[in-house]
């Protein structure tokens, strides 16, 4: 079973800056087809995540100037990580429990990457593919 260092390690991890506008975070997104991006401040440090559920909920639903506002003032705070080592299963009861659909992975103090439930799903399939591939074959060896 892939740990979650295994499945980040093939991704880029993108990210914004703490202190620039909504609108400049949206471009970072859609520029990379992201759905999230973590918050980091100058020293590299996670502050929040910003996600599209936040631009729905906390900007446009809102009627935010996305130039005028930080998204110091719309991210989430307070985020839950995942550690490297820890397995996909793991991340996605996680996720499921949280309603997330996001999640931070780091590795000691340094975050590694953004594993999205979409990079689980996909992991999980070929996991139980590869798991019926190793049924089949047991059991035409084994008739």
């Amino acid at each position: 079973m892939k740990s979650l260092r295994d499945i980040c390690l093939d991704k880029p991890m993108h990210f914004v800056n703490t202190g620039i506008s909504v609108y400049e975070a949206v471009k970072h997104m859609a520029e990379n087809n992201v759905g999230a991006v973590p918050v980091l401040d100058g020293d590299g440090k996670l502050k929040g995540i910003f996600s599209e559920r936040d631009l729905m909920i906390r900007c446009a639903a809102k009627k935010l100037d996305m130039n005028n506002t930080k998204i110091d003032e719309v991210m989430t705070k307070g985020v839950i990580l995942m550690e490297a080592a820890d397995s996909y299963e793991e991340c996605i009861k996680i996720m499921q429990q949280e309603n997330i659909r996001h999640m931070p992975v780091r590795d000691g103090d340094k975050l590694i990457g953004m594993i999205s439930m979409r990079d689980l799903m996909q992991e999980d399939a070929e996991e139980k593919k590869q798991e019926i591939e190793n049924l089949n074959t047991y059991i035409y060896y084994y008739k």
